[in-house]
């Protein structure tokens, strides 16, 4: 067995910049609503659940564009439950220039457009697909190339959409779902906080009842296969739910916030602009599309253990 004790002592540098900076807040996501329960954080690991076709995979796209936008994050993205890498990189285009490859619209995208969008796209968004599909990554092969590639190419953040599509073979070495999810996503989350990335995980729920008015309730982290260990071993659990079959509106559940100072428990709601394929919120009739907050960031200089050796008692 490999364990240390640790005094208080030893930890004076790290706890005087955990005073003056605070405790880990993630990053702002364009939303003040959002911004009172979630934040992404690094490290950090967040799973998401929700219905076919509920926005999960957009609002999720959404807030990893912001990061790029706002803070020049980078992000890995296994995505092949959203189609192919040309579809994929689409969709990030569609986003960034607001401009759709669909012929039908008026707003479709021009040869010209398309260009000058890829570096942006090229650079802040890495998208890896299966060419085998008889031999699909597993989940322990995207974390490790996601901790290469943070030293290679610098990137914040791993997702994938979905858990189903990638190569679970090592289930059967344990026997049971939930033993296999308990060692699978403890290397998840050990993996994270060694190289400060964030690891973003989509799973689709099993069935849920049906409340009084004969609609499908919002599914809850203990719907997922082997639930109780995604619960477990989650820091941050969303789920996002469209209402009555509305294809504008989202609600996102807030499920499990940790640590706390990123955010708390709790329930927003935002709107999807169909042309421009980006989230906003209505304020007095106005869309209010995503931007980056103001903010101060005040930091002072601390002196070390080592100046202060005359001045404190131990």
């Amino acid at each position: 067995m490999s364990y240390k004790l640790v005094r208080a002592t030893d930890l004076y540098d790290s706890l005087c910049r955990y005073r003056r900076e605070g405790a880990l807040r993630g990053v702002y996501l364009g939303f003040p609503e959002v911004n009172k329960h979630y934040t992404m954080a690094l490290p950090g690991v967040t799973d998401w659940t929700g219905f076919p076709q509920s926005g999960k995979t957009q609002i999720l796209m959404e807030f990893l564009m912001n990061t790029s936008e706002f803070y020049g994050w980078k992000h890995l993205v296994h995505f092949p439950d959203v189609g192919n890498s040309q579809e994929i990189i689409a969709d990030l285009i569609h986003k960034y220039t607001g401009k759709t490859f669909d012929k039908r619209y008026p707003n479709h995208i021009t040869e010209r457009e398309i260009a000058d969008a890829m570096p942006w796209v090229s650079e802040h968004f890495k998208v890896v697909e299966t060419e085998d599909l008889n031999n699909k990554m597993t989940p322990f092969e995207f974390w490790d190339l996601a901790a290469r590639m943070k030293k290679t190419d610098g990137i914040h953040t791993a997702s994938v959409d979905a858990w189903k599509d990638l190569n679970h073979k090592r289930e059967k070495e344990f026997g049971r779902t939930d033993q296999y999810l308990e060692n699978a996503l403890s290397y998840r989350n050990a993996i994270s906080e060694r190289y400060k990335l964030h690891f973003h995980t989509i799973i689709h729920p099993l069935r849920t009842e049906k409340d009084t008015s004969g609609n499908r309730r919002p599914p809850t982290p203990y719907d997922m296969k082997g639930g109780t260990e995604w619960y477990n071993n989650a820091k941050n659990s969303i789920t996002v739910h469209r209402p009555d079959g509305d294809d504008t509106q989202i609600e996102i559940f807030f499920n499990k916030i940790k640590p706390r100072s990123i955010g708390e428990v709790g329930y927003a709601t935002l709107d999807f602009d169909v042309k421009r394929f980006r989230y906003y919120q209505e304020h007095m009739g106005v869309k209010r599309f995503a931007e980056k907050e103001a903010y101060q960031d005040e930091r002072t200089e601390i002196k070390s253990l080592e100046d202060l050796k005359d001045e404190i008692p131990f």
